[in-house]
């Protein structure tokens, strides 16, 4: 089986809190230069493939991680087969084959950037879960309120309170408390929502670790990037200002103890308290 990789008391909070907020939709209008493609298949492995043969990963959604998320995921993308669409590529192919893109409705809602974005559309109904993209934060934006707005619209068909925690479980992502190390490698390998506060902050040449304990291996830990880090720095957010504070991180748990999880993007990390 292929795998595949898958985010104060101090003075200064509310400013800090104001630079951390998402990107403007705005910012995740489509550029003005596109290539016209079409949508011709989805292959064994769940990424999408066009008329042309190229392989995509589309931006924004984590992959599926169990049968019954792929089938939830090929049945609502079956209808958009054939589809002509805007592709916006991130980058280069990856390891896979894959070039990491944006697939964009060129007569989508007038204004409306979630009604263009194949991602969001698919998010809305259900049938993916978001991981936030690194560079793309208007776009993260969109893509998390789409996910939202499918919590929010199940809850209401239920008549739940439409409270954080329902939001988060009928999204299909367990809570997992970053001090529990068996609860942590239960989930290895799947993307889940991990929340604990954090006893220590280890920097390091090339990665920083905020770790939920004190002692290895009885609990998880957020490995940043350098350059994440220094994102984070920039905006106040230091090994004195976090330690003892309560995040939340969505992502994949990774690592040979299954305790790890990796983040590329400050909107996979949140400030609970």
């Amino acid at each position: 089986m292929r795998v595949k990789p898958s985010f104060i008391v101090f003075a200064g909070l509310a400013a800090i809190s104001a630079t951390a907020r998402p990107a403007a939709a705005e910012d995740c209008a489509a550029p003005e230069e596109t290539r016209k493609v079409r949508l011709a298949s989805l292959e064994r492995h769940g990424d999408l493939v066009l008329e042309d043969g190229s392989l995509l990963r589309l931006a924004g959604l984590a992959p599926r991680q169990d049968e019954a998320e792929r089938e939830r995921f090929a049945a609502a993308l079956r209808p958009w087969l054939g589809q002509g669409f805007e592709l916006v590529a991130l980058g280069g192919t990856d390891r896979w084959g894959r070039i990491p893109a944006r697939l964009l409705l060129p007569d989508g809602p007038a204004g409306d950037i979630a009604g263009h974005d194949l991602a969001a559309l698919l998010l809305a109904a259900g049938a993916a879960l978001h991981l936030p993209e690194p560079g793309l934060a208007g776009c993260n934006a969109v893509w998390r309120a789409a996910e939202a707005r499918r919590s929010a619209k199940t809850v209401a068909e239920r008549a739940v309170s439409a409270t954080p925690a329902t939001n988060r479980a009928l999204a299909g992502l367990p809570v997992i408390d970053g001090h529990d190390p068996a609860a942590m490698r239960a989930q290895a390998g799947r993307i889940v929502l991990v929340e604990g506060r954090i006893a220590a902050v280890g920097e390091r040449a090339r990665r920083t670790y905020l770790n939920f304990t004190r002692r290895r291996g009885a609990g998880g830990s957020i490995v940043l990037s350098r350059a994440l880090w220094r994102e984070l720095q920039s905006v106040g957010w230091t090994a004195s200002t976090l330690t003892g504070k309560r995040v939340r991180v969505r992502g994949v748990i990774e690592g040979r103890d299954g305790l790890l999880v990796t983040i590329e993007t400050r909107a996979a990390l949140e400030m609970v308290d």
